[in-house]
């Protein structure tokens, strides 16, 4: 299916000059305040910089090395470092570094990725594999060979080593809690020995023949199975061996006789102290203190973090100290829960691994039973019944329809956590997998939430700018929302003093209603509340619609009921917006702009990031009511946001993206960041949809192929040894969709 959204004409990749589609290139920088796009990050960009004597992009997800004895300054630039662990004030840039790719290496700590590690020897279960399917496989080339009732209890004997080696692996091999009983998985090959010596003993020589090499198909079946599951899945049991030992952290307990070291059982609500070159070992709120660090495990680059922002395990400290609270602890911090505990795992008890699951261990059994029955109906033979309820069995009861989607889900939960992306719980993946329309509030989202006074225009003859922007100012000091702040601003650059006021009204969102110091009304605000207040804008509709046109808000200043001044504010689009917007069109999810401006306004904004459903003129106080009307429409609502500006919209939405919120105590958002991204938090719900979708396929790949061979060898069409060998061709196709889905994810 192609993907919804716009289409770009192609333009050629920067290294390779082959033609790319620009709007979902590989990789996009901007070197010498040019853009540049690359087919990929790894070899693309690699070739471009290489004259440069760029060092090689690192995996992001990488363990860390201690950090050096000593350490050079960070920046020769910056002011020398002030003692006791207080850090310098950023560098003053007149370039937004926010769009511009620093040409080099992007995390110091970082290192080579863990699932490029040395491959370890094969392990004794590998070797039990191995030797099962060497006996299935002779079990089954012996019956070329002819021969009489001697081989044919050879036959019967090799079969039933390789079931004692898969049992054997059973008993030795601690089982995945994605699994499924290793009693299901084991009681086909089991059987299937029991019916071919049965059948040496009672039936004719070619029927026994025939149960015979059926026992050693499905014993080879059941051990190549097992194999390539284990092989698919070895990245993702590396991966979480590395979060597993990322996160085992001694930690630092502040308490009234000072201070513990080495502590590993550290609680919620205790104090803990972080040094700069240490990880973070608990969720926790900083309570004291500003440092600069990796907000996440393998994270490429640093954040800047302070009281009271919440902290995620994990993060690395590069400069500063840090005191905190801890919020969550062992299993239930963010980035473990969904990984490293077995109960709450979501490979393990998502919907669709619980549907393979449930195939496997009990469906599996009613189908064979069913087929065995109709076997018998057509054959009227107990034997041929016993070998078509064992292969029926042996098909649908594998290692690959049990276990298959469960690899998908877990790479794409993986995948997430390396871009800071962490779910609540099982059920939070899945809702946000089923989103259907995702809500930004524009004002700190999809903008920047830091506008700028772009133009004052004076509507009344006996007023001037400067004299709107006094009384702007005034009104603007009661205020705490971003208008305020950006029209105080441009009072102070202009030197024009703020207009004394008394009694102010601040209305959330809308503005202030005051009383000027010569007792005048004044209103200050969007054009509703003026409209509240009874103030006219006939006179200048025409201009405002002009301004709201170019995508300004505006503030409308009226005295004594009678409009005076406009002023004009202009926001920039956040970096990484279009590319969110971008993600949610590729998977079929809409985006809508939810905004206190006026609908011009929207719109202007809307079209610039290929927007079309807009929600204009709505504020702060109502945003909640206007996601949940949203929702009585039938759609599935995700709302991203910030918590501290979007708290109402993010608990109406039925799934809330809550960006900058890794390890923080609230427990009613779905979706935690440790970062603050816009595009991550687009992501967190693409990569959900899109692993569900990919579990889903593979499942369907794994379990038809053996589901139609139940039904083809059940009516008497094709031998029962059909039946495992489709089960196996179904679990190869599904591996190697899961290989091609993984190239294909973002990185």
């Amino acid at each position: 299916m192609r993907a919804a959204g716009p289409v770009a004409d192609p333009i050629p990749c920067s290294a390779c000059g082959k033609l790319i589609d620009p709007l979902r290139a590989g990789h996009v920088a901007i070197f010498d305040q040019k853009l540049h796009y690359f087919c990929d990050i790894k070899t693309c960009r690699a070739a471009f910089l290489a004259p440069f004597g760029e060092a090689p992009l690192l995996e992001p997800f990488a363990p860390r090395e201690p950090p050096p004895e000593h350490t050079a300054p960070i920046e020769p630039a910056h002011a020398p470092v002030v003692p006791e662990d207080v850090l310098p004030p950023l560098p003053q840039l007149e370039d937004d570094r926010g769009l511009v790719e620093a040409i080099g290496r992007l995390s110091p700590h970082a290192a080579a990725s863990p699932l490029e590690a040395p491959a370890q020897p094969r392990d004794v279960g590998a070797l039990l594999l191995l030797i099962a399917v060497v006996a299935g496989t002779l079990a089954v080339l012996l019956g070329l060979a002819g021969g009489g009732k001697l081989l044919l209890f050879a036959r019967v004997l090799l079969a039933a080593v390789g079931v004692a080696m898969l049992a054997t692996r059973a008993a030795t091999t601690p089982p995945d809690a994605a699994d499924p009983h290793a009693l299901p998985l084991l009681a086909p090959p089991g059987l299937s020995v029991v019916v071919a010596a049965w059948a040496a003993i009672a039936a004719p020589l070619a029927i026994a023949g025939e149960a015979a090499s059926l026992a050693g198909t499905i014993t080879t079946a059941a051990a190549v199975g097992a194999w390539l599951l284990e092989a698919a899945r070895r990245e993702v049991t590396a991966e979480r061996a590395w979060i597993k030992a990322a996160l085992t952290i001694p930690g630092r307990r502040v308490n009234a006789d000072g201070v513990d070291e080495g502590v590993l059982d550290l609680r919620p609500g205790e104090r803990v102290l972080v040094h700069a070159g240490e990880d973070v070992p608990v969720d926790m709120t900083i309570a004291e203190g500003e440092a600069e660090l990796f907000p996440w495990p393998g994270a490429p680059t640093t954040a800047r973090r302070r009281a009271p922002d919440p902290i995620a395990a994990g993060a690395h400290v590069e400069r500063g100290k840090l005191v905190g609270t801890c919020t969550w602890a062992g299993s239930d911090r963010a980035f473990a829960r969904l990984v490293l505990d077995p109960r709450r795992r979501v490979d393990a008890v998502a919907p669709v691994a619980r549907a393979a699951r449930s195939l496997a261990e009990r469906w599996s059994a009613v189908a064979a039973l069913g087929a065995g029955i109709l076997a018998f109906v057509i054959s009227r033979s107990p034997i041929d019944a016993a070998m078509a309820f064992v292969a029926s069995h042996a098909g649908l009861s594998t290692a690959m329809v049990g276990s298959l989607a469960s690899v998908y889900v877990a790479r794409g939960i993986l995948a997430a956590q390396r871009r800071g992306i962490t779910y609540r719980s099982a059920d939070a993946w899945d809702r946000a997998a089923r989103a259907t329309t995702a809500v930004f509030c524009a004002r700190g989202t999809l903008l920047l939430g830091e506008p700028e006074v772009a133009e004052i225009e004076a509507t009344a003859k006996d007023f001037d700018a400067n004299d709107v922007l006094s009384l702007a100012a005034g009104a603007a000091r009661a205020d705490q929302s971003p208008w305020a702040h950006a029209i105080l601003r441009a009072s102070s650059t202009r030197g024009v003093r703020p207009d004394p006021i008394r009694n102010p009204t601040v209305h959330p969102g809308l503005g202030v209603v005051a009383v000027t110091g010569t007792g005048e009304e004044l209103c200050v605000g969007v054009r509703s509340l003026l409209m509240d207040q009874r103030v006219s804008i006939a006179s200048a509709e025409w201009r405002l619609s002009e301004l709201e046109a170019l995508g300004r808000s505006l503030v409308l200043v009226a005295l004594g009921s009678r409009l005076v001044g406009l002023i004009a504010l202009q926001d920039g689009i956040r970096p990484g917006a279009r590319g969110a917007v971008q993600y949610l069109l590729d998977v079929q999810i809409e985006p809508v702009l939810m905004s206190g401006d006026s609908r011009e306004t929207c719109e202007a904004i809307a079209r610039s990031l290929d927007i079309e459903h807009v929600r204009p003129e709505v504020p702060p106080a109502e945003r909640a009511d206007e996601v949940k009307r949203l929702a009585e429409t039938g759609e599935r609502v995700a709302v991203l946001g910030h918590p501290e500006l979007d708290e109402g919209p993010l608990g109406a939405a039925q799934v809330a993206v809550a960006l900058g919120a890794a390890g923080s105590s609230a427990a009613e958002h779905d979706v935690a960041l440790a970062g603050g991204d816009l595009r991550d938090a687009a992501l967190a719900l693409a990569l959900a949809r899109r692993t569900r979708v990919e579990a889903r396929v593979g499942f369907a790949l794994a379990a038809i192929p053996p589901a139609l061979g139940v039904l083809i060898v059940a009516v008497g069409i094709l031998p029962p040894a059909f039946i495992p060998i489709a089960a196996l061709l179904g679990g190869v196709m599904g591996v190697i969709h899961g290989r091609a889905m993984q190239k294909r994810a973002p990185s």
